[in-house]
């Protein structure tokens, strides 16, 4: 038996089920989808809906509802500025709150104005300065708040301030002088065009050169210039320089196409076997041996196997196929009965296929077997220590890549193809990506390559992204892309045109069923309803969502 692998969880909070706008010189971004043009000062959300702030007005960027104001700063948590006068926005409405003068730099934090008077950081509650704070040497020129953190920057220093209690600020620390700051769990400083991470010990954790002078965040991830830094430190590059943005956690919309959370659970598990789902019901096994059967993000039922899985599932007419490494091939049925099992030589490292009528199964010795009703037909010898496999063709034909990289045809070797994740097939001809790569053929046997960053089809490149590619599924309107850096990309397939993406953390799998729900399988399991379905071909590493890596079935 093989050693139980002991894997490293890295758990930190990226952005989830977002729509993020971004405000551009140009106009307005839906993730990469232009939807505004125009140049606007900055963008707000506030009663659930989002404004832009031109030099005389906000404006509703959808009922291009307006909203007339002169010279209007927005300072924060519904509070605009203009000419000396602090509105507060309320029920669609800006109402006049009082006169505030000669304020540089306003900036709102639980209803206390902070900004800066006559050279000196003051706070106003109710319009009186309940404090205000000189520089100890040189000139204060200006404040930043986020997250309860204070930045004044002067011509000696940075100095931090914990204002938590707005009305009592704090001292914290001292940084050299600096163009940005901000405050997202790091001290996050910005200069000449260095982006440096700072723990609280000031030790210096991770650093970018980037093309921007200011930096921008949503509390947790940070924007300068067209890069994105989540804070684990995923960098995300976009083709246009980024303003502002606002992250708005509801429902996912993309183009003409409405995606909708489902549901989503936190199993608490590591998976290394990809799930396989069938009319919205997703199955999914944990290294450690535990199956659960998900409904309507709940678990119906479970069981624990005696050892480690890592081969994908398999569904059949009767259920679900699971290899383990105790050495058995298990059948359940839907409703989590064990009807059978069936003892082989060694290790399942890999998942099984099925044409309609016959399981294939490979062990770790290299012995393929062919089983029906959990009784063993027939078995051969192929390669040991199968990296890929088995794929059946129209005929039968059953191929194992073994390895050292060798394509064994049943029991012949046939030819090296190196560390490849899968084979596709066209009728009787596999596809044979090239080296680090698998291969998807959409209804009309068009042929996707998914190799490192890039995605070719028939050996044209249509897109680069800034990830290596982990696992990706074919619609009959979308391409669904997972990166190495848990990113999703949704892609059209008229244009390849990038209609979304996000992060999804610590993400392995891409999984769509037969009604076009696409589960996103990693720490936590979401389902997403695409308005999608999936292609009839291999759409899928294992071809369909049956995982049954064959073509007649």
């Amino acid at each position: 038996m093989k050693k139980l692998l002991s894997i490293l969880f890295v758990f930190l909070t990226i952005l989830l089920f977002s729509q993020i706008y971004f405000l551009t010189d140009d106009g307005i971004y839906k993730s990469t989808d232009k939807i505004l043009d125009g140049k606007f000062k900055d963008i707000c959300f506030l009663d659930n809906k989002i404004y832009a702030i031109y030099n005389d007005s906000i404006v509703d960027i959808f009922t291009k509802k307006e909203i007339y104001i002169e010279s209007p700063i927005y300072i924060g948590e519904g509070y605009f500025l203009s000419n000396n006068r602090l509105y507060k926005f309320e029920n669609g409405k800006l109402e006049l709150i009082r006169i505030i003068s000669n304020l540089e730099y306003p900036f709102v934090y639980k209803n206390v104005i902070f900004g800066i008077n006559m050279g000196n950081v003051v706070a106003l509650d109710n319009g009186k300065i309940v404090w205000s704070l000189s520089p100890n040497n040189g000139k204060i020129h200006k404040i930043r708040i986020i997250n309860g953190k204070l930045a004044v920057f002067s011509s000696s220093d940075l100095s931090i301030f914990d204002i938590e209690n707005p009305k009592f600020p704090k001292f914290i620390k001292k940084f050299n002088i600096a163009d940005d700051y901000v405050y997202n769990g790091y001290h996050v400083i910005l200069k000449n065009n260095l982006l440096q991470f700072y723990d609280e010990n000031n030790k210096l954790i991770f650093s970018k050169n980037v093309n921007g002078n200011k930096i921008i965040t949503d509390g947790e991830n940070i924007i300068v210039g067209n890069y994105l830094i989540t804070k684990d430190f995923n960098v995300t590059t976009y083709p246009f320089k980024i303003i502002a943005f606002i992250n708005v956690n509801h429902e996912i919309n993309f183009t003409t196409n409405k995606v909708k959370l489902l549901w989503q659970i936190n199993l608490d598990q590591e998976i290394t076997s990809k799930p396989v789902a069938k009319d919205g019901t997703l199955f999914v096994a944990a290294t450690n041996g535990k199956i659960f059967k998900i409904e309507d993000g709940k678990t119906t039922w479970n069981y624990t196997l005696p050892f480690i899985v890592t081969g994908h599932l398999t569904l059949n007419n009767d259920g679900l196929l699971i290899t383990c490494w105790d050495d058995y091939l298990y059948q359940f049925d839907f409703n989590g009965n064990l009807i059978w099992k069936v003892e082989l030589d060694s290790d399942l490292t890999l998942g099984a296929a099925f044409d309609g009528q016959i399981i294939y199964v490979v062990s770790d010795d290299g012995i393929l077997y062919e089983i029906k009703d959990g009784k063993i037909l027939n078995q051969y010898e192929v390669g040991k220590w199968p990296i890929s496999g088995p794929f059946v063709s129209l005929s039968g034909s059953v191929y194992i890549v073994d390895g050292m990289g060798y394509l064994w045809k049943n029991n012949k070797k046939d030819r090296f193809v190196g560390n490849v994740k899968n084979l596709a097939f066209s009728l009787e001809n596999p596809q044979i990506p090239p080296e680090n790569s698998f291969i998807l053929l959409d209804i009309l046997n068009n042929r996707y390559t998914f190799k490192e960053n890039n995605i070719y089809k028939n050996d044209n490149l249509i897109l680069s992204l800034d990830d290596n590619i982990q696992d990706g599924i074919i619609g009959n309107k979308f391409l669904y892309v997972l990166t190495s850096g848990s990113k999703l990309y949704v892609i059209d397939l008229k244009n390849y045109n990038i209609v979304y993406n996000n992060f999804f953390e610590n993400s392995k799998f891409l999984v769509m069923d037969n009604i076009g729900n696409l589960f996103i399988i990693g720490k936590n399991i979401y389902a997403l309803s695409t308005n999608d379905m999936p292609s009839d071909s291999w759409y899928s590493i294992y071809k369909n969502h049956l995982n049954s890596s064959s073509v007649n079935f």
